[in-house]
């Protein structure tokens, strides 16, 4: 999971960067691209966290009530 919020970070401060200093349109384009896959990366990683929860869950109820490891 780190290495999904290390590389949305690079991608938004690639973005912002780009499109700060970027003065052509193809470096604009290229900052809008790197934001648009930071999102991904948001929601990916949302998506992720909730997926490992649940199967969290479903392995604690398995090993049941009376197990001395839960």
């Amino acid at each position: 999971m780190r290495w999904l919020v290390i590389a949305t970070v690079v991608c938004i401060a690639g973005c912002a960067l780009l499109i700060a200093f970027g003065g052509s349109r193809l470096m604009i384009a290229i900052g809008i691209v790197l934001g648009g896959v930071a999102f991904v990366f948001v929601v990916s990683g949302a998506f992720y966290a909730v997926g490992r929860s649940e199967d969290r869950d479903r392995a604690a109820q398995a090993r049941g009530p009376d197990d001395p490891a839960g």
